[in-house]
């Protein structure tokens, strides 16, 4: 069952409890997203230079898991409202201080974000992901294969935003997903 965390002031409890909400003043204005996965860094000052100017722009930072160090992730909770789930590669401080998953509604779009926290193989991978969440969902965000990718299945949009730092097979890289009234995901190659 995943359950959800209220990270910081900005949030507030939704209609259920397995889900939060931005608060509805802060809703409408989070419209333009970075979301990242597979840091393994840490700290902020290792990540790319174009992803801290991305930051800056965002209204909000998503991070699908595998930080590597309770440090990056308490910085990124201080530099703009903030979801985050733990990872497979994560410290104990880091899974102690975050959920496995996290359902949250943005704008009226229900986005599970997972990394998974398992890890496992990246084979049916996206079958896994809708097993772990048992609400009806628009999109799910997911890290782990270091692999970027922006996918339908079964009526569900897949996001996942590849890898910054760690030993990739694939370019480093991040989403930037812009909400209006739809989900526009893009997919930016450092």
């Amino acid at each position: 069952m995943p359950y959800a965390l209220a990270i910081n002031s900005y949030y507030a409890a939704g209609d259920s409890e397995d889900i939060y909400t931005p608060t509805s003043k802060l809703s409408f204005m989070l419209s333009h997203i970075i979301v990242l996965s597979d840091t393994h860094c840490g700290s902020i000052d290792q990540l790319p230079s174009k992803v801290l100017e991305e930051i800056k722009e965002a209204d909000l930072i998503v991070h699908a898991g595998d930080y590597t160090s309770i440090s990056l992730v308490d910085q990124l909770r201080r530099l703009k409202p903030f979801y985050g789930v733990y990872g497979n590669m994560d410290e104990v401080r880091v899974k102690s201080s975050l959920p496995p998953e996290v359902v949250i509604d943005l704008r009226g779009f229900k986005i599970g974000l997972t990394h998974p926290p398992e890890g496992g193989s990246p084979l049916g991978i996206k079958r896994r992901l809708r097993k772990r969440f048992d609400v009806k969902l628009d999109a799910i965000i997911f890290g782990h294969t270091h692999h970027s990718e922006i996918s339908t299945d079964h009526g569900i949009l897949f996001m996942n935003p590849g890898a910054l730092k760690g030993s990739l097979p694939y370019s480093r890289s991040y989403i930037v997903l812009d909400i209006s009234d739809r989900l526009e995901p893009k997919i930016v190659d450092i």
